[in-house]
């Protein structure tokens, strides 16, 4: 008896043409077939009127086949006029607006059309988050439209500075201090979470009230658009990911300076209160000629007694950089991002992530379990301490790594300090303790790192060893 033959593998239907849109580009094919699925077909007759300008909206309309008018008055004139033609959208907007319409919309041929309404839509992005996508493309452009809304809140939208797969970044004017700011546009996926939306809105004034030199300013917050606007400085220079990018190699003075002041951001941010959760290089700006580090992005920040996955079942981050813990899903609390810290700081001095695979899982697991690879393979001339940084704050285990931030940045004071004097000192200091006395041990290490931490020319090498006495025969 021969084996069966298997059947072949069955093609994926084509997405709609609706679907190929840009707006639409980043949804899924599963996000697709959703919201296809939760639209009514309305068919239009030449001539019939599809939306009437003044009248409240609160559906969309996907043109599938056929042609309309868009035309848009005013006082006894017409002030534009347009054709659509399938495929395409429009209407979009009374998804995140209660406003009443902005134009007349007129079949000009045979139409039809796929109808979402608020409610239908509402609800299913509170079950299916990434259906959401395409709103935030829709909002995007419609702030920068000359005819369209244009505002959020006081704030004049002038411009975009950059997108990614959490916000979009606009230039804005405010009217009355004419300063221009960053305004940071949170995706919709995220914030139809309900626990995403609560957790932004409890931290949002924390996060305003960080005020640090390395710590990119917040001023304001904005809900407007069916999401959360971050109102920012705006910085000038460029990001530690357009650097890796363009192949520069930073002298390793410099390296370990950006280091410093990353670590130094992130400690005074855990001691208000806060993860930062998503260190990675594109979060990192050089600001000015003196390339100051400015840690940014605190959009997805949680408070240390959240698990990975508290803004919601989604876990937020970036897999690259991503620590053993955030991606379990456990309690985090600032080692999670030093150990994100270490991984900026390997592809910083190598070029190259320590971790990458063809899979979302497979590159996971190579964080839970794969050692780092040695980075002198790629930079043999790496001094002693950037690789013991590396080693120490990328560990899989929390408590190998460093204590915290300030005990990395402290590490890296003393190469820093050296060049400075023609000799030095050194003082080994070697304690071994019963495990029971191991408060008692650390509180007399931090009074005496109190001490000397501000004494010019003094540093502070600490390391923890555990072992076990082996068993007399």
């Amino acid at each position: 008896m021969k084996p069966a033959i298997p059947p072949p593998p069955m093609t994926p239907p084509p997405r709609p043409g609706w679907a190929q849109l840009e707006m639409f580009a980043r949804m899924t094919d599963d996000a697709v077939d959703r919201l296809r699925t939760a639209m009514e077909i309305e068919d239009f007759e030449p001539d019939a009127q599809v939306l009437h300008q003044g009248d409240a909206g609160d559906d969309m309309y996907l043109l599938e086949q056929g042609t309309v008018r868009v035309t848009v008055r005013g006082h006894e004139q017409t002030f534009f006029e347009r054709a659509l033609t399938a495929p395409a959208v429009f209407g979009e907007m009374a998804l995140v607006m209660e406003a009443p319409r902005t134009a007349d919309v007129t079949a000009e041929t045979p139409v039809r059309c796929l109808r979402l309404t608020r409610l239908v839509f509402n609800d299913l992005v509170r079950r299916f988050p990434s259906v959401g996508e395409f709103l935030s493309r829709a909002v995007a452009e419609r702030l920068l439209e000359q005819t369209a809304i244009q505002h959020v809140g006081k704030y004049r939208v002038i411009g975009r500075l950059g997108a990614g797969a959490v916000a979009t970044v606009f230039e804005a004017l405010h009217p009355g201090l004419q300063r221009s700011v960053a305004l940071k546009m949170l995706s919709h996926t995220l914030c139809f979470h309900d626990r995403f939306r609560e957790q932004f809105q409890r931290e949002a004034q924390l996060i305003a009230l960080l005020n640090h030199e390395h710590i990119v300013r917040v001023y304001d917050t904005e809900a407007a658009y069916g999401t959360h606007f971050i109102v920012m400085e705006k910085l000038h220079g460029l990001t530690l990911d357009d650097l890796i990018q363009q192949g520069q190699r930073l002298p390793y003075g410099m390296v370990r300076r950006i280091l410093r002041e990353v670590a130094s951001a992130l400690a005074y941010s855990h001691q208000k209160g806060l993860l930062h959760r998503d260190v990675k290089p594109s979060n990192v700006f050089l600001a000015d000629e003196e390339r100051r580090a400015k840690l940014l992005d605190f959009g997805i920040a949680v408070s240390p007694d959240a698990s990975a996955t508290a803004a919601g079942e989604q876990l937020f981050g970036t897999p690259y950089y991503m620590s053993p813990e955030q991606i379990r899903g456990l309690q985090l609390d600032g080692r999670s991002d030093l150990y994100s810290l270490g991984i900026l700081a390997y592809e910083l001095i190598t070029g190259e992530v320590p971790f990458d695979a063809e899979t979302i899982g497979e590159l996971l697991d190579q964080h839970l379990h794969a050692p780092l690879p040695d980075p002198r393979q790629l930079r043999p001339d790496l001094p002693w301490d950037l690789e013991e940084f590396l080693l120490r704050a990328t560990q899989k285990r929390p408590e190998e790594r460093f204590v915290d931030c300030v005990q990395a940045g402290d590490f890296l004071k003393l190469a820093t300090e050296l060049p400075m004097v023609r000799a030095i000192e050194l003082t080994t200091l070697a304690i071994s303790y019963h495990p029971s006395r191991r408060q008692v041990v650390q509180q007399a290490l931090e009074a005496l790192r109190l001490q000397l931490e501000p004494v010019q020319g003094v540093a502070i090498l600490h390391a923890h060893q555990h072992s076990l006495v082996p068993e007399r025969e």
